[in-house]
């Protein structure tokens, strides 16, 4: 009896142990998941400082059935472009320059939205993986972009950790998806959150994108995003020199 009691209290240890130490590795990025709809709030195929930049995409089927997912374009004007992406099952493709290739030369800048068609019975079986960076055309470095599985809200949402100096850029961003025009007031404070900085203001059209760049000289601080409807928005922090970005998605946070 003794011996079951410690071969039960040594297993749980053993439980324990290997749950905490799975706990403390977890990535963000192990938590993604395939969807039939995702959204990259920002693609680009447009000259720019220190070259061209361009949209690597990588979209993979990870099903065992075949599908096309349609790609819908929102550019400045929040015109819409669609175009149909065949995948057969298990089949990934991949993209050096997606807006050229899928978009038919497309030159500029906007967001992406994915989808799928429903399966029988309306269920929603036919699940994607997206993968996307901006990459300056004809060099290694890039900048990855997290995919958005779920739409934006009017609440006011939060990008820390930016910096503007002779060294380093930062560009604010947002997609409207309200589907009416959208003004999304981008302020930028220190890191105590008690100085306001500067700001800057995105006036998108109904499911429009927007990007902007931000003057305001500030080490270490970070941009807070009031829309006056749905929307998501991002910064994105850039090396003047190398052109190495960091992706800053919007977190929104209602008290």
């Amino acid at each position: 009896m003794r011996k079951q009691i410690s071969l039960m209290v040594l297993t749980l240890a053993a439980v324990m142990t290997t749950s905490a130490f799975a706990q403390t590795t977890l990535h963000p990025r192990e938590l993604a998941f395939a969807s039939d709809t995702q959204t990259v709030p920002v693609v680009a195929n447009v000259p720019g400082q220190g070259g061209t930049f361009q949209s690597y995409v990588a979209i993979f089927n990870p099903t065992s059935s075949a599908y096309s997912v349609t790609a819908t374009l929102y550019d400045v004007t929040g015109t819409k472009r669609t175009a149909l992406i065949p995948l057969a099952a298990g089949e990934l493709k991949t993209y050096t320059n997606f807006l050229d290739a899928v978009f038919n030369g497309f030159t500029g800048g906007g967001a992406v939205t994915f989808s799928s068609p429903d399966t029988a019975g309306g269920t929603r079986n036919n699940r994607f993986i997206v993968s996307t960076e901006v990459r300056t055309a004809g060099a290694r470095y890039g900048t990855t972009i997290p995919v958005v599985d779920f739409a934006g809200t009017s609440s006011r949402s939060f990008s820390p950790g930016i910096t503007v100096d002779s060294n380093t850029r930062t560009n604010v961003g947002c997609f409207d998806q309200s589907g009416a025009a959208n003004s999304v007031k981008a302020t930028i404070l220190d890191n105590t959150g008690k100085q306001t900085i500067g700001s800057v203001t995105l006036n998108l059209a109904a499911n429009g994108w927007g990007q902007t760049a931000v003057t305001s000289i500030v080490s270490g601080g970070y941009v807070q995003f009031d829309p006056t409807d749905s929307a998501v928005c991002y910064a994105v922090v850039v090396d003047n020199a190398t052109n190495d970005g960091r992706f800053i998605s919007a977190a929104e946070y209602r008290p």
